[in-house]
């Protein structure tokens, strides 16, 4: 009977844990959010625009999020013509000259803003670990939302699908 209770434990533990770090279900709108890059530029998520937008919330530490910046560039130049973009979102606990180091060190073309207060990331669903990234629509709508790393491939598959057909440049 005492080696039960120890098995019961890790089960519920890893329950609750498969819970927390599920994917938010029922994911619809974006939150009605304005931010602005470290350049200062603006970026409005509460008005759709017709861009599709892949956010991204990472931190310069974070080894995933540092992996997933090479796919990150190549989506934003491969979708360069078309109403797309990608923005990264640093999290509140980042140092900003980090964000800065990161910046230069990858070369980052794509906007970056910084969430100092938390807002941001309170915000959308479920954003717990770094990376967190949602697929936004020209609508507004939240279609995919993934963490951690990111196949580029399935990624790229999924912002076609997003892109509304007459938004795609002729290649």
């Amino acid at each position: 009977m005492k080696l039960r209770i120890p098995y019961l434990l890790a089960a519920l533990t890893a329950a609750a844990s498969l819970f927390y770090l599920a994917d938010t279900p029922g994911l619809k709108a974006a939150p009605l959010i304005n931010l602005k890059t470290i350049a200062g530029e603006p970026v409005n998520l509460a008005v759709p625009d017709g861009k599709t937008r892949l956010i991204t919330f990472w931190a310069p530490d974070c080894p995933i999020s540092e992996r997933n910046i090479p796919s990150m560039k190549r989506l934003h130049e491969r979708f360069a013509n078309d109403a797309f973009e990608v923005v990264a979102i640093a999290m509140p606990y980042t140092i900003e000259s980090d964000i800065d180091a990161h910046i230069e060190k990858y070369d980052v073309d794509y906007p970056v803003a910084f969430d100092s207060t938390g807002e941001m990331s309170n915000a959308f669903p479920g954003v717990r670990f770094t990376p967190t990234t949602f697929l936004i629509d020209g609508n507004g709508r939240i279609v995919w939302k993934h963490i951690g790393r990111i196949k580029e491939f399935d990624a790229e598959e999924l912002v076609v699908a997003a892109l509304q057909p007459q938004q795609l440049a002729t290649r």
